[in-house]
């Protein structure tokens, strides 16, 4: 990707929320135990709280995350003015990515108890923005297409959305080992 497709990519994660194109689109019902057998985040670090779509075609997936009022982050960042942080946004969406590269690479749209997780390791965060701040106790749809992907390097553009607006936005780099 050169530097002026990056810019209109850029450009467009901040207007456009990332479609899931209607065509081979598969609505999921996938829970936390599920997902712990595709990625290798576990408690309190396991973010995904379901897979609710999956387009394997357009290589397009959207999950949730529930923020949770009670998290021990809102102690911290800000006690008078609770706001969820970029950085486990950022996470949010990369643990979302890997859930993407294990049904592309898997070609299928199962979790089954054989199922192993995804080895991808986020080595670049091309760009992040963020539009509004994040609350307690919202549930965030997470937005993940994948750019590019081969057997050793993905480039995945992301967003977080709540009702459908969007709330913040990344273009992440992973390494496969």
């Amino acid at each position: 990707m050169n530097c002026d497709e990056k810019e209109s990519l850029i450009g467009s994660l901040k207007r456009e929320i990332i479609q899931m194109p209607a065509d081979s689109n598969f609505n999921l019902a996938f829970q936390k135990d599920d997902i712990h057998k595709i990625i290798p985040h576990r408690p309190p670090f396991s973010l995904i709280s379901s897979i609710s779509a999956l387009n394997i075609q357009h290589c397009v997936i959207e999950v949730k995350s529930i923020i949770y009022p009670d998290d021990p982050i809102f102690a911290g960042h800000f006690p008078e003015e609770p706001v969820y942080p970029g950085v486990m946004q950022i996470e949010c969406m990369g643990q979302a990515g890997l859930c993407l590269a294990y049904f592309i690479k898997n070609s299928t749209f199962a979790i089954d108890n054989n199922s192993v997780p995804v080895k991808g390791l986020f080595t670049r965060i091309h760009n992040a923005g963020f539009i509004k701040g994040v609350k307690p106790g919202n549930t965030l749809t997470i937005r993940v297409k994948s750019i590019q992907d081969d057997d050793f390097i993905g480039l995945m553009s992301a967003q977080v959305l709540i009702n459908n607006e969007i709330y913040s936005h990344s273009i992440l780099e992973v390494y496969y080992p």
